[in-house]
């Protein structure tokens, strides 16, 4: 069961999801483009929102703002959405025939199985050119340059395309694959983007004193979101976890075992309360735990 500031903050990110999807898409354009809007929202629909919720608790922690102070067109607010946005275009390339070829995500069926491929590739394509528009309104030029050039690090080779490229190879030749490449390969596929959402917080929050320790945080956080997706992969069924389970995803576990990585998990997880302590947040020490116990 999530806590009620969690679903608050939910709430408020799908919302801002849906206005915004809704207001840029709100142009009549005929058929089939009216119908292709459907399979963009859909996309966005459904998950947890726990980047764009790092995100915004960093911000309001350094900050000393209230959820309640938050307007949708505030600065913090757009990029939760743009957060969401890449998010969901990695997930529907991810789920691809080409990838994975997974039937199922967030306890649905993907955007390709429902839609047809060339329309959840183009929905993706969609998806990963908006969070442009919404970051050159961010209301101070230097601060949109810096967001925009930590976020496009996270997508292309350091981030989620050199992960896939890197991640189709390893599928073929398991047998090159050691821990540590594959510490490397979660920080590109997971690690970058939770990183990014929360290096976005504290920039736009201007409090960025300590956002080398808070970079590590990231990577950490990160790293132990993937072993855990790792571990669920091989102890709990699709139908829990709400998508495709078992075959070749059960990376770390592969390499190091159930209880090697149960124990890595733990160390992650222990290093990022450390790192948290200090700043006096019982959500961000929650999210914390919600990375190392969650079942979806």
């Amino acid at each position: 069961m999530l806590p009620n500031w969690y679903t608050t903050y939910k709430d408020k990110v799908e919302l801002q999801i849906e206005k915004y999807l809704d207001t840029y898409l709100s142009i009549p354009m005929g058929r089939p483009l009216d119908e292709f809007k459907e399979i963009v929202k859909y996309s966005v629909k459904w998950g947890k929102k726990l980047r764009a919720i790092f995100a915004l608790e960093f911000y309001l922690t350094l900050s000393w703002k209230d959820i309640a102070d938050i307007k949708w067109d505030d600065d913090i607010m757009k990029l939760c959405i743009a957060i969401e946005l890449i998010h969901a275009f990695s997930l529907v390339h991810d789920d691809l025939p080409c990838m994975d070829d997974d039937d199922m995500r967030r306890g649905e069926l993907t955007t390709w199985k429902k839609y047809w491929e060339y329309k959840a590739l183009l929905a993706g394509d969609m998806l990963i050119t908006l969070w442009f528009e919404l970051l050159s309104d961010i209301k101070d030029a230097h601060i949109s340059r810096e967001l925009t050039k930590l976020i496009t690090h996270s997508i292309w080779f350091y981030g989620m395309v050199g992960w896939q490229i890197e991640d189709m190879y390893y599928e073929e030749y398991m047998s090159d694959l050691d821990v540590d490449t594959l510490c490397k390969l979660h920080y590109k596929k997971t690690g970058k983007l939770i990183e990014a959402s929360i290096l976005w917080g504290i920039i736009v929050s201007e409090e960025k004193g300590n956002i080398d320790v808070f970079k590590d945080f990231g990577r950490k956080i990160g790293l132990a979101f993937q072993i855990k997706d790792d571990l669920l992969d091989v102890e709990w069924t699709a139908q829990e976890v709400g998508k495709s389970v078992g075959g070749e995803e059960k990376w770390f576990v592969y390499l190091c075992g159930v209880e090697h990585s149960r124990q890595k998990l733990h160390e992650l997880i222990t290093e990022c309360w450390e790192m948290s302590k200090n700043l006096g947040s019982e959500k961000i020490d929650f999210l914390v735990e919600y990375v190392g116990k969650r079942r979806k």
